[in-house]
């Protein structure tokens, strides 16, 4: 989570209650894009996508660069098919009782509401676009969010592609030399799904942007089942290793019913509940997860037998119990 100090007199005026956003988003029948994703990094891509959080389903097909044309992530509310025009392979993800879409939209009741209101909260940072879909739980540093606080500032509404957009700007209360050094979000006004974001951030010593945008945008263009459905051309392979199946439940006990490994019991901080626990079963590995949560922030405990899971090499090497971990 993210300590933030609010500013700007119009937040409270202009912007919908957190509750109110994210049933809009859930709410809307689907839409579909030109994706841009441009780096300062490494290569831009483009992917034509289609979302649809009314009834849990997406679809990325990338167009650029070269070299990913023709990749293909598709989920239709049971199962992820990723494909891979290179090779010619693909992957598979079974799903079941999975909320990629309702965690979406608890993200942005908290963005949303963070920015309404006055003083000092507590928020992860807004979900900075692109299409949900379920990943294995990891301890990959890809996407690391920065612990610091930020001031928070509501600029008004602009128009991007088309559409007219609520602003939403973040920079860090402290000078700072590392982590996220300044992100601002665009949200629909009118189904709070993203229309851009940019971020600036020092990592490891380098400094780089980010952009994520919409073009080409149609809200609700009825869609149908075949438009998330994805049939690999029949001389594809399957990697069997790399496919899994992730299954969620509502408590540590039911998960803990069905799981071939034993499910830790975490000693919380009492302000914090559990909202999910995950279940993942690959051909390879094995791996639980609960997940906690207060209003405004979130805490994993993932668990797997397999040391190449997730990477044990970076942060500080910590003593838990008889055990010892990276921080």
């Amino acid at each position: 989570g993210c300590g933030v100090r609010l500013g700007g007199a119009n937040a409270t005026s202009a912007l919908p209650a957190g509750e109110v956003a994210a049933e809009q988003y859930l709410s809307v029948d689907g839409f579909e894009a030109t994706a841009h994703y441009e780096y300062s990094t490494r290569e831009d891509r483009r992917a034509h996508i289609r979302i649809d959080p009314d009834d849990g389903r997406s679809y990325i097909e990338y167009i650029a660069p070269a070299r990913f044309a023709g990749n293909v992530r598709a989920y239709n509310g049971s199962a992820v098919v990723e494909y891979n025009a290179t090779e010619n392979e693909y992957v598979r993800i079974d799903t079941a009782n999975i909320r990629n879409f309702e965690d979406g939209a608890e993200r942005i009741e908290l963005a949303v509401d963070a920015a309404r209101e006055e003083g000092t909260t507590t928020v992860e940072r807004p979900p900075a676009g692109g299409a949900p879909l379920p990943k294995v739980p990891s301890g990959s540093t890809e996407d690391r969010a920065s612990n610091r606080s930020f001031e928070v500032s509501y600029d008004g509404t602009e128009t991007v592609a088309g559409r007219e957009a609520h602003v939403i700007s973040y920079e860090p209360v402290d000078d700072v030399d590392s982590g996220i050094l300044s992100q601002t979000v665009w949200m629909d006004t009118e189904s709070f799904f993203t229309l851009k974001s940019t971020q600036v951030a020092r990592f490891d010593g380098e400094r780089s942007t980010s952009t994520f945008r919409l073009s080409n945008v149609t809200v609700e263009p009825g869609f149908t089942a075949s438009d998330f459905a994805f049939d690999p051309p029949p001389d594809a392979t399957l990697n069997e290793s790399d496919s899994y199946g992730v299954t969620g439940y509502d408590s540590r006990a039911a998960v803990a019913e069905v799981a071939s490994l034993s499910v830790p019991t975490p000693d919380v901080p009492d302000s914090f509940s559990l909202s999910r626990a995950i279940r993942v079963v690959g051909a390879d590995f094995t791996a639980v997860q609960l997940q906690y949560q207060t209003s405004n922030s979130r805490l994993f405990v993932t668990k797997t037998l397999e040391d190449g899971y997730a990477n044990l090499t970076e942060g500080e090497r910590v003593t838990i119990g008889s055990q010892t971990g990276r921080y």
